[in-house]
Order: structure tokens, then sequence, then C-alpha cells
């Protein structure tokens, strides 16, 4: 049975006992009673303080990250700056160096990547977001400006396509819990499936992994993963050859590797509510989201009954009534079901 550390009272009248002390209040062994009665209590939660941080699923932050380091070959997943290309006017011959400033509107800070001397008309450098994270990331066409003038060089510059992208917030506590959580679960078994899957899970961005054996035939690994944390959950081409290149050099060398991503299949939904207000509304969606996340892994079913169960479990839903989907949504190996939304019915 469990320990139970005793109340501050109880130590305090412990030690009164103990010492035997007579009736009055002001008594020295009154006083003494009460002061070693608090230092033991302190003593006691301390060791509870203690025991939570043994264990990854209750520990602090900071100790969390200890453990980390200990258990992981990745550690806490440091926060990505975004990058991307960008273009200006310039005078032939002006020099752009090298962590050069550049700042949107909003705050947001970039140094240059490329430093350049520039040709007459229209020049392109590449840039890189000061701060790590999500926040960086910005769309094509967007504009910024010299936080320094330049001589030569027009102080505006024009985010070019695709945007400045690859931004990725540094790992929640959360996440890294659970990957701490899972190497105490998961053992190590020289290339098994569950292997495959925790490397991908130690790269940058990667939230989600599954693999499947033999998926391209005999002798074949297909590995998929998802970055849910991201605008687009769905990995790009370099987002996949980065998995690749880090799985590559971990993997058996027997075996052929395909990292892959998942076919997603947004789920919409079609319900009515009782009662049907905004907050409601966000809540039942909430708790939707959450179902795809927990359930819907790569080719797994999702089911109908655990779709009703998440509906009633929004806070201030009493009542509804679900159209579509009417039955088990099922998907194939490589399929993801997404979240694709509601329909409120009248």
């Amino acid at each position: 049975m469990p320990f139970e550390t005793p109340s501050l009272p109880a130590l305090i009248s412990r030690t009164q006992n103990e010492l035997a002390s007579d009736a009055l209040r002001q008594s020295d062994a009154q006083v003494l009673s009460r002061a070693l009665g608090g230092t033991a209590f302190g003593l006691y939660g301390y060791l509870n303080w203690i025991v939570e941080q043994v264990l990854p699923d209750t520990a602090d932050e900071e100790t969390l990250e200890r453990l980390a380091v200990i258990r992981l070959k990745q550690p806490r997943k440091a926060a990505q700056p975004a990058q991307g290309s960008v273009s200006f006017l310039a005078a032939a011959g002006a020099v752009l160096n090298v962590d050069t400033v550049l700042q949107f509107g909003d705050g947001r800070s970039y140094r240059v990547t490329t430093g350049l001397i520039t040709t007459a008309g229209t020049n392109t450098t590449t840039v890189e977001a000061v701060d790590g994270g999500a926040l960086g990331n910005a769309d094509p066409g967007m504009t910024m400006t010299l936080v320094q003038p330049v001589e030569g060089i027009d102080s505006t510059f024009t985010v070019q396509a695709p945007g400045l992208a690859g931004g990725v917030a540094r790992e929640s506590v959360e996440s890294l819990r659970a990957r701490v959580i899972r190497s105490y679960q998961v053992i190590p078994h020289g290339g098994d499936a569950e292997d495959y899957e925790t490397w991908a899970l130690e790269c940058v961005g990667v939230t989600r992994a599954w693999c499947r054996r033999n998926y391209m035939g005999p002798g074949t690994v297909g590995l998929f993963f998802t970055r849910d944390d991201d605008a687009n959950p769905i990995p790009n081409a370099a987002q996949l050859a980065e998995v690749k290149a880090y799985v590559e050099a971990r993997r058996p060398v027997t075996g052929e590797l395909y990292v892959l991503p998942p076919v997603p299949v947004p789920v919409a939904y079609s319900l009515r509510l009782t009662p049907d207000t905004t907050v409601v509304r966000a809540k039942v969606e909430a708790q939707l989201l959450d179902l795809h996340n927990r359930e819907a892994g790569l080719g797994d079913t999702l089911l109908i009954t655990h779709i009703r169960e998440a509906i009633s479990g929004a806070v201030g839903e009493t009542d509804h009534v679900l159209t579509a989907p009417a039955a088990n949504v099922p998907a194939t190996t490589n399929q993801l079901l997404t979240y694709g939304g509601c329909v409120w019915l009248p």
C-alpha cells in the first residue's frame, strides 16, 4: 500500500508526546515540538517530490530533460528557424553581407545567410529566422525591410515562393515525456518495426510514425510519419529525405527502406447539437480532433461508437444526432484518417 505522509499537526503532536512536555503553551518543549514537527513535515514533502522525479510520467520539466539526455539518443528537440529566399532591387556592385538583419512590420527578425555582390536590378538571397519556431514561417509575397540601410540596396525585400518554411517550435514537454516513457516500454531489437518508428520519432518535427513490413514486397520496409505541429502534417519531399537519411544511418544493412507520406483521408462530420451554441461546437470539434490524434493511426479504422463517445464527452453537450459518418470509417494500409470538419445541421 502507498506510504501516507503524516500531517503537520500529527507530527507536532507526536513530537510533543515524545518530549513529555508540560501543558504550558509557551513552554520551551511546546516551541521545540513545533519547530521539529515543521522540519519533519518539510522533509516528508521533499521526499514526495523526489519520488515524483524518479519516474518520467510525474517528473517536472528540468528533471525530464535530464532523463531524456540519459535515455534517448535524441534528447529534447530544439526549435528550428524558418528559411527561404527573398528578392530585392539593388544597384550593381553593392555588398550584402551575411547576418544582415531584416524585419517584418510585426517585429519578426531574419538574418541573411547568403552574402553577395549585387547586379543591377532584381537580386535573390536566402534568409533565416533569428528565432526558431513556427512563427518564423511566412507566405510568398510578404515584404520585410532592412533594419540598417545598405548603400546601393533597396530596403524592401520580398519573400519568394514557396515562402519561408521549416520553422518548428521546441519540442513540448508532453511530447518529450511520451518519448522518454516509450524508451522504457519499447526495448531496441536490432531493427524491428518499433525500432524504425523510434528512429523516425527522433527526427525534428516528427510526431507520429508507423512501420510496415514487406510494404513494397519481401525484404522491404515502409516507414510513414506525420508532423502534426506543422500547418500541413503530411511531410514534403525534403522532410521525407531528411528522415530517410537519419534512419539509413542506423538501420540494419539488410532490407530496403522506403520512407513515404501517409495518404490523408479527411472525415467530414454532419451532426445536430443540443444545445447548439458556438462554445459547444468548439468543444465538439476539439474532441473530434483529439480522437483522430489518439485513435486514427495509419490504416486504423475509426469506430462509430468512439466518435459518438467523443461528441458526448464535449463539455456542455447534452444530446446530439450524428448523420455522417453513419458507420465505422475504414482505412487502407497507407491511409490516415484526418479530421475534415463539421457540417452543423439545423
